[in-house]
């Protein structure tokens, strides 16, 4: 059974009173205690800041996948008036999202809300068959209104409006036998119909031993010097606080004198006043009565084990909670004798009147002055506290909500459906190709129209070309019709032009088509398809919006440009046409033209073939209502003949059907005559047998009458004018060998009805067209109803709430051809590929994600801007990358997500996240797993080396991200970073924050490596080959050590050693006097190369000329450099830095210093280690390629969705042992 919970009553600011406390708690019961169950719970978008924290309750209870957000328009709140249609209009959307989760039955925990905040509950508005089970807390405002309900009409109406819903309710759960008595009493419900679950407290209440330190500190904030008498709870006129008040007023003075009257918790500051007045009129001091104000669970928890007294004197409860919470924390407790609190209490000398200023004063005073009074008060606070239990309360609730189930069961929810099976249907379709180009175009078209003509068999082909290529045209057998339009003439597309009068007649001419495709790629014709009338037009783009906005599939073009060579021009133009043929939609009937058996046959009218025997009795629809449907058949005046198929004479004279001259029985004939003899009816009736799919080829209307026995989906008639009829049953398909070993009576078949069929059937025979029932409770059945329900609502609605209406409905209603999603970003490369090595990554793993995406997922690269708000599929940039994902015709749409997807921050755009804080929060609460790769800390590390602006942007992009799910880092050391920075910065997320690192590819060519060298590469080459060449590489930047590496690099000149330096890194940031100095040094284009863009192809034959890379840089995520050296064996001098050891380990050789000297000293002893080959050797190092890498990061993002702990990379270093 799938129970949805609407959470909602733990949403609203009845979170911070006993119905948010009690919902919350019994829902986490039952997701403890569902086992064989199924639960999902439902929240609402409109309450936004609940979400969260109800997603951490249930974190290791459910899957994040079954727990939902809806969203709707708001605002909803029915204080106000004017919000009534969006109200009305949110409610059938939360009940058609609900009913999208397909429940058995759904457990509504506060009905009665809305009424002031956003909060959206109903029953039966628009799902009336799901039964739905509200818990019921009390009927107040019913019963025993107030001053503030008995005042206000429009109060009353909401009211009325809920107890309506309420009533449409299937069964109620009473949080008291006192709440279940109001609801026999004051609605009516039977008494099978209302069940007592009761309640508990949270476990969190219970006696704690508090240091005199920790009690002074509450004392403290709260002024309560004293021991103190202890109320918590709402303000309304039913907790009797006036009168509790007044009693406190009439202790003793001495009692008093030792004592506080303390009120704990948030209320609403003119109640708070008002008690204020009335202590003040009674006597008290304004020391002797405290409001705390808000105070969070531990200050109620802490008060609960201090005081010396808790009172609780409501005069009406459905429960109350909060004299349980208090006797779970060993507190002496007094309640009013009232409603449900005698219940709780379990004590009759705990209790008072409530109604008797006296009795809550004797009451109370025999409580704080008897001892004998107290220790018999707190043995029943330790008794009745271990009475309740919400796992008790969870299972009460299950077994009561078990009648849906065992209903479901017994009925297997059988619904009536018609539905047409038709799947090969010849394609009558009329198509127009436009070639109106040059005889050897239409020579190089034929391969794609061939194709075409192949692909629609059934369907008329036309043309139209130029007047030159009439004749070549019709020597081909493909065309029903040609037309001639000149608007080339004849040799030249520069003279193309044509008569405005003659493009008239033209259009006039051609009539509506099903499909129009201009098979020239060339833009300069389109004008003339966009003038076709046609259902579908499919052409080459041509960049002008108002033509391409015409076009329904318009594949991606290229311009042609002088002197360059594209995708497109390396491409046969006849395969260009057929990729045209290709992007059409596709259809089971392509390609396909089944075989007529006969060449001509009568089909008479009103005449009806029936096959009552299918072979097996689970098959079939009972013999008696086939012979009852003949009966009817025969005395309707439009049927001429019933024409009866039998496999033999036994069988015939078994089975024998009433005499009539209509009836015509045939037995045991030969396939060919059966095949011939059905071919002459209009209609044929058959059980799921191989006579339905005769009369199905034959071109029969046929009517299937199936049981679940196998699923209609696979075994139904597919050929033109198919129809089933059927049940649906939770357990078909179930192949039982025989009817008797079904236990519930074959119900699907033996419910479908003679009626249902004989409607069938003459609508047939009538030629009215057989009327089809939607499938039963898809998703997309349910948006149709939704959409039509709410038309009347949406007339007068604003165009923009209306779009944003659909947007809450899409996103509602996952569509049930998604399947689960990762959304990767790529919001930086989308515009510009910048050539870090940061871009290296993400354009690497990216490649490897489209190429071989993981099981289960889609990968759908996205990105945002920021400007705008959400984020896009990343489309036309796919159509440039050339991933798997490359698409025709389409364009970069917002995307909808739902709770099954993935977010992963894979490129690094820190300014756009924090820009799309909103839209990745609303990922977030709608279930989203969001996540982040980390590239390094070093902007907050080391700040000085970075300017203001992005060490600003940096920082607020990493406590942007802190609030999500959790980032995998490039290395084991930016783990360790980011781990530190969340302990120290966000303390209160790092529990909830999954944080795993891998180690990145280093095989440029699996990278889409960049392409080309620059004129004097070989001749730099040749230089760097004629003495020992120091490389380093990586954006020329403060931090990278640039300027002691060329400060090194002087020493070692001016002592002669004849060595090059080379540079490979772009200028960044905070280096202009640095630049000036490597562009104007004396050894530049000598000794000293800086090579500032070059593509991947030359970096890789730089690696192979260099003698040792140097790694200098003072911080880094990874120090992909280190491995691609290793990858040419080329040796490496590194900085000691963490990461360097934990990629390189023991294959570099490491410095120590910030100095010249340090650096320069290093490179000589270096030098002198090499000579005598005893230099650390950078061979055996081991590295990763990008699928490796790749593969890496995704075990860390299942493990991320999955909420188990991330499995980590293996360390390179223990890779280099294996």
């Amino acid at each position: 059974m799938r129970i949805i919970i609407d959470m909602q009553g733990a949403q609203t600011e009845s979170r911070f009173r006993g119905i948010g406390r009690y919902s919350l708690s019994l829902a986490l019961a039952i997701a403890r205690v569902a086992e064989k169950h199924e639960v999902f719970l439902a929240l609402n978008g409109l309450l936004p800041d609940s979400i969260d924290a109800i997603r951490e309750a249930f974190a290791d209870i459910l899957p994040r996948q079954n727990i939902r957000v809806w969203n709707a328009l708001g605002p909803t709140r029915e204080l106000d008036p004017a919000n009534s249609t969006r109200r009305e209009i949110a409610e059938h959307v939360r009940e058609a999202f609900i009913l999208s989760l397909k429940p058995d039955v759904v457990l509504v925990t506060s009905l009665f809300e809305g009424l002031g905040d956003d909060a959206v509950v109903s029953v039966g508005n628009f799902d009336t068959k799901t039964p739905t089970a509200v818990i019921l807390y009390d009927l107040i405002p019913l019963l025993n209104p107030d001053i503030h309900f008995r005042s206000s009409p429009l109060r009353q109406e909401y009211y009325a409006r809920k107890i309506e819903s309420l009533k449409r309710s299937k069964l109620l759960l009473a949080i008291s036998e006192s709440a279940r008595g109001e609801a026999l009493q004051g609605l009516s419900f039977a008494p099978d119909d209302v069940t007592n679950i009761s309640g508990a407290c949270d476990v969190s209440f219970k006696k704690i031993a508090l240091t005199e330190a920790e009690q002074q500190a509450i004392r403290a904030k709260f002024s309560i010097p004293l021991e103190f008498v202890l109320y918590t709870g709402g303000a309304d006129e039913r907790k009797n606080l006036a009168r509790l008040v007044a009693a406190y007023a009439q202790l003793p003075t001495n009692v008093r004198q030792i004592h506080r009257l303390v009120m704990a918790g948030r209320m609403p500051s003119g109640e708070v006043m008002a008690l204020q007045i009335r202590a003040r009129e009674a006597g008290l001091g304004s020391d002797e009565l405290v409001f705390t104000g808000y105070i969070s669970d531990e200050e109620l928890l802490a008060l609960y084990n201090m005081c010396k007294l808790f009172v609780f004197p409501s005069t009406h409860e459905g429960f109350g909670i909060p004299p349980l919470e208090a006797m779970s924390c060993g507190a002496a407790v007094i309640v009013a004798n009232s409603t449900s609190l005698p219940e709780v209490i379990g004590s009759s000398e705990a209790m008072f009147d409530p109604e008797s200023i006296d009795a809550i004063r004797d009451k109370m005073l025999q409580a704080l002055t008897d001892e004998a009074f107290r220790a018999l008060l707190l043995r029943n606070a330790s008794v009745q506290a271990a009475a309740f239990s919400w796992d008790q309360s969870g299972r009460k609730a299950i077994e009561a909500l078990e009648r849906f189930d065992a209903q479901a069961t017994r009925s297997i929810r059988r619904l009536s459906r018609i539905e047409k099976t038709t799947i090969f249907q010849p394609s009558h379709k009329r198509i127009l190709v436009l070639k109106l180009d040059h005889l050897g175009d239409l020579i190089l078209a034929m391969p794609a129209i061939a194709k075409l003509k192949a692909r629609y068999p059934d369907a008329t082909l036309e043309i139209a070309v130029g007047s030159w290529n009439l004749e070549l045209a019709k020597m081909f057998p493909f065309f029903d019709k040609i037309h001639t339009l000149d608007y080339f003439k004849k040799q030249s597309a520069s003279q193309a032009s044509i008569a405005q009068e003659e493009l008239r007649s033209f259009f006039a001419q051609l009539g509506t088509f099903d499909i129009a495709i201009d098979l020239r790629r060339q833009s300069d014709t389109r004008f003339v398809l966009k003038g076709v009338k046609a259902e579908l037009k499919i052409g080459y783009q041509t960049f002008d919006p108002a033509v391409d906005s015409v076009l329904d599939i318009a594949l991606d073009a290229v311009q042609d440009a002088p002197f360059l060579e594209t995708s497109m021009n390396r491409t046969s133009i006849s395969n260009q046409m057929l990729a045209l043929v290709d992007a059409l939609p596709t259809d089971p009937g392509d390609f396909i033209s089944l075989p007529r058996l006969f060449a001509s046959t009568e089909r008479k009218k009103g005449s009806i073939a029936l096959f009552p025997y299918a072979g097996n009795d689970v098959k079939e629809w009972e013999i008696a209502k086939f012979q009852a449907l003949a009966s009817r058949l025969c005395a309707a005046d439009s049927v001429t003949e019933i024409n009866i198929f039998f496999a033999s004479p036994a069988e015939a004279q078994r089975h024998a059907f009433d005499p009539s001259p209509k009836v015509i029985a045939h037995t045991g004939l030969s396939i060919p005559a059966l095949m011939e003899s059905v071919a002459h009816n209009a209609v044929c009736i058959a059980n799921n047998s191989g006579g339905a799919h005769i009369a199905s080829y034959l071109g029969l209307t046929v009517i299937g009458v199936y049981g679940g026995h196998e699923t209609a989906a696979e075994w139904a008639p597919v050929f033109p004018n198919s129809f089933v009829i059927h049940r649906e049953a939770d357990c078909s398909p179930c192949h039982i060998a025989t009817r008797a070993d079904c236990k519930y009576e074959l119900y699907c078949l033996s419910d479908i009805t003679v009626d249902e069929v004989y409607d069938l059937v003459m609508e047939a025979v009538n030629a009215t067209g057989i009327s089809t029932s939607a499938p039963v409770l898809t998703n997309k059945a349910i948006t149709s109803q939704l959409i039509a329900a709410l038309g009347p609502h949406l007339r007068n609605e604003a165009d923009d709430d209306v779009a944003a209406i659909a947007r809450c409905i899409t996103s509602n209603i996952r569509p049930a051809n998604f399947g689960a999603r990762i959304f990767v970003d790529v919001s930086e490369l989308v515009h510009r590929d910048s050539k870090t090595g940061i871009q290296r990554v993400t354009r690497s793993i990216l490649k490897e994600l489209l190429e071989s995406p993981p099981a289960g997922f889609e990968i759908v690269p996205v990105y945002a801007t920021m400007e705008t708000k959400g984020y896009f599929a990343a489309r036309n940039f796919l159509t440039k990358f050339g991933g798997k994902g490359f698409q025709h015709g389409v364009s970069d749409e917002a995307v909808d997500f739902y709770t099954e997807d993935i977010f992963l921050g894979l490129d690094f755009h820190p300014h756009v996240v924090c820009a799309q804080k909103s839209a990745l929060d609303n990922m977030h609460r709608a279930g989203v797993k969001v996540l982040f790769v980390v590239y390094d800390l070093l902007c907050v590390q080391m700040p000085q080396h970075f300017v203001d602006g992005t060490v600003q942007g940096f920082s607020q992009w990493l406590d942007a991200i802190a609030a999500y799910d959790g980032a995998f880092c490039i290395s084991k050391s930016v783990a360790d970073d980011l781990s530190a920075y969340m302990q120290r910065v966000h303390p209160a997320r790092a529990r909830h924050f999954d944080i795993g690192w891998f180690h990145i590819g280093a095989d440029i060519e699996s990278s889409s490596p960049s392409k080309g060298l620059p004129a004097n590469a070989e001749q730099i080459l040749q230089s760097l080959q004629a003495r020992p060449s120091f490389l380093t590489v990586g954006t020329v930047e403060p931090r990278k050590g640039h300027t002691q590496t060329l400060d090194a690099f002087d020493l070692l000149w001016g002592r002669e050693v004849d060595a090059n330096l080379v540079i490979v890194g772009k200028q960044g940031w905070l280096v202009d006097r640095l630049a000036v100095r490597l562009r104007n040094h004396p050894e530049a284009g000598k000794r000293l190369f800086w090579l500032d863009n070059i593509s991947d192809e030359y970096l890789e034959r730089i690696y192979g000329a260099s003698t040792c890379l140097v790694a200098a840089s003072e911080g880094e995520g990874f120090g992909l450099p280190l491995i691609e050296a290793a990858r040419h064996k080329t040796p490496i001098i590194a900085r000691d830095l963490a990461v360097f050891k934990e990629v390189a380990g023991q294959n570099a050789y490491y410095f120590h210093g910030i100095t010249a000297s340090a650096l320069a000293d290093a490179i000589q002893s270096w030098s002198t280690l090499f000579k005598e080959q005893s230099h650390p050797k950078s061979d055996a190092m081991p590295w990763l390629t990008w699928r490796q890498t790749t593969q890496d990061l995704l075990k860390l993002v299942r493990c991320a969705d999955a909420g188990t702990p991330c499995i980590q990379s293996k360390p390179l270093e223990e890779l280099s042992h294996e």
